[in-house]
């Protein structure tokens, strides 16, 4: 049985609306369509489907505890930032690390490592202080969080934390690290199941965290789970992932549909965050004052424009943009802008689709180095960018020369 594309797209997002698949909703909705004597593609049929959709969304966020879709909701908006993916787990087992090299025992009767021993056999021995109790054990594999330092001794970093900062049970402690653990943060601006427009802090970890990643200033929908103080949204395992959908890509005459055509990102940045809005010369003075802030309140949102481009990834995959402030008189050349202008690293997954001369308003966190005890020029790590006005193409990549044999003669 034929189903027209234009159905088909209901159907697709209807599916993960339910976080069911689209082959399982489709047999669903030839049925629906049968038992009411309903051709599958007219426009009867596709009410039909929107109601059934509507009604299965219902039911699942209104489940009681013996469900585990209770808290989960619908949220609607656009991200401000969104931060690459972090290892969150790097900087605590290099810290294990550290304190081992520094003192092994205390390290171990702190218990942040298990101090591992090759029995040369085949087995290892454990040891580790757990509630301040020393135990050993023998195993035959290791986990997989195991290292072996330079000086061959090997460790395994555990978590030292009985409880969070809250007071709430750690659940992992005393157990080893993850190898890795990846977060991915942003600042998220939109309504949860249609209540009120504000802004929201977002955290999703794990696979989900890291394939997550729309684009800034694009509206989009997605299934999330919002903290009890209403401040946070989370993802959660891949679902929130699965289920996000760009609401241009929804149907008109679906109900979830929102036309947004009139609304005004940058009137909207400049309302809700005016403690992190500035102008690029006073960028200095807002990055010091950003040092008093806690760590997720720490972003500049700034506008220019930009005067040069390097399109070349660096070695961790950052392009290069450098603005410099829309009423600025100086003209500046390709060779002192890198000098005159705010550098912006610009990560992956953000699209650079416009040219030097565009308007720009850039939101990350500022960084200052100090060489020699010269503080150097601020630069921001985007996390979020909206273009005002796109002008010509991006530059050109330089060409890379590295793999070339240049001795050859």
């Amino acid at each position: 049985m034929n189903i027209v594309e234009k159905i088909m797209k209901e159907i697709e997002i209807g599916a993960k609306h339910l976080a069911t698949t689209t082959e399982d909703l489709v047999d669903k909705y030839v049925d629906i369509c049968k038992e009411n004597g309903v051709d599958v593609n007219s426009d009867i049929g596709v009410s039909l489907l929107r109601n059934y959709v509507r009604g299965n969304m219902k039911r699942a966020t209104t489940k009681t505890n013996s469900g585990s879709n209770s808290l989960v909701k619908s949220a609607f908006g656009f991200f401000v930032s969104l931060e690459s993916p972090r290892d969150m787990m790097s900087w605590n087992r290099n810290k294990a690390k550290e304190e081992y090299l520094r003192d092994s025992d205390k390290a171990l009767s702190d218990g942040l490592v298990a101090v591992v021993t090759d029995n040369g056999d085949e087995t290892y021995t454990m040891a580790r202080y757990y509630k301040g109790d020393y135990a050993e054990k023998m195993v035959k594999t290791l986990n997989a969080g195991a290292e072996e330092l330079e000086d061959g001794s090997i460790i395994i970093p555990i978590d030292p934390m009985p409880n969070y900062a809250s007071g709430a049970e750690n659940k992992r402690y005393g157990k080893p690290l993850p190898v890795n653990e990846f977060r991915r943060s942003g600042i998220f601006y939109g309504s949860v199941d249609g209540g009120e427009m504000k802004s929201y802090y977002f955290s999703y970890k794990n696979q989900g965290g890291v394939d997550f990643a729309p684009a800034t200033f694009d509206w989009v929908h997605f299934k999330t789970i919002p903290s009890d103080d209403g401040t946070n949204l989370y993802g959660m395992t891949m679902a929130t992932k699965d289920s996000l959908i760009r609401n241009e890509d929804v149907n008109p005459d679906n109900s979830d549909y929102r036309d947004m055509s009139s609304f005004d990102f940058a009137s909207c940045l400049f309302e809700n965050y005016t403690k992190h809005g500035t102008s690029l010369v006073d960028l200095d003075r807002l990055h010091q004052t950003l040092q008093m802030e806690v760590t997720k309140d720490r972003y500049a949102i700034v506008e220019g424009t930009v005067v040069n481009q390097r399109m070349t990834p660096t070695a961790n995959g950052n392009r290069i943009l450098f603005i410099t402030d829309k009423e600025a008189d100086m003209e500046l050349s390709e060779d002192d802008a890198g000098n005159l202008a705010t550098t912006c690293w610009i990560p992956e997954h953000i699209d650079i689709n416009f040219g030097i001369g565009s308007k720009v308003i850039v939101v990350g966190r500022t960084s200052q180095r100090i060489v020699d005890g010269e503080a150097e020029p601020i630069t921001i790590n985007t996390s979020g960018l909206l273009v005002e006005q796109s002008v010509g193409n991006p530059a050109a990549a330089e060409e890379s020369v590295e793999d070339e044999d240049l001795d050859w003669f």
